[in-house]
């Protein structure tokens, strides 16, 4: 029997999936999804030498992309609690107008929104100090900087929310700009 390179391909690789999978799955999910992205950037790596492995090329990006989706909803996730944004934004998530104004839900009130803007500003000055440990191992800096810029954008978007919620009369925050004194722009830029 003649054996094709996609067999052979397949003999070798599906096993080595398989192992990488069972390995990663007892740990945290960015610890998994870091290793998982590390296995899958080698073989896509090794494999892009070859001709005939453009299916599995794609089969592996599409692998990666789904272990980053999660790597840059942890970061975001990590900003945002880090940063004191985490329970204004799930409280401006879920805040429904016949709840009455925000400013009178629990710890949306403006001392306490004033409090977290000076975490948030401490973030928006050293961006880099709010990194999620896994991000270190990545072999990847182009990872490492992709999921970085889209986890910001998640966290611009955060602010963007709680922003609008904050300036809206509805929600009776007396004298909003001094709550939140930068604007989604002026945040963006920062991070940008």
């Amino acid at each position: 029997t003649t054996l094709f390179p996609s067999q052979v391909l397949s003999c070798v690789l599906d096993p080595l999936l398989q192992m990488c999978t069972v390995s990663a799955s007892n740990l945290g999910s960015a610890d998994m999804a870091t290793f998982m992205v590390n296995c899958l950037y080698m073989m896509k790596t090794t494999l892009a030498l070859f001709e005939f492995t453009d299916k599995r090329l794609e089969m592996l990006q599409f692998q990666i992309d789904a272990h980053l989706d999660t790597l840059i909803n942890e970061q975001a996730s990590y900003v945002l609690t880090r940063a004191g944004l985490s329970y204004m934004y799930n409280t401006v998530q879920q805040h429904k107008p016949e709840q009455g104004p925000l400013a009178n839900t629990p710890s949306m009130d403006s001392a306490s929104l004033k409090a977290a803007m000076v975490q948030f500003d401490r973030y928006l000055s050293a961006p880099d100090n709010l990194l999620l440990v896994q991000l270190n191992f990545l072999l990847s800096a182009t990872v490492k900087e992709q999921i970085v810029k889209r986890s910001t954008q998640l966290v611009c978007r955060a602010y963007t929310e709680i922003y609008a919620a904050v300036m809206n009369p509805a929600n009776e925050y007396k004298e909003p700009e001094t709550i939140l004194h930068r604007s989604p722009h002026q945040v963006q830029t920062l991070l940008s």
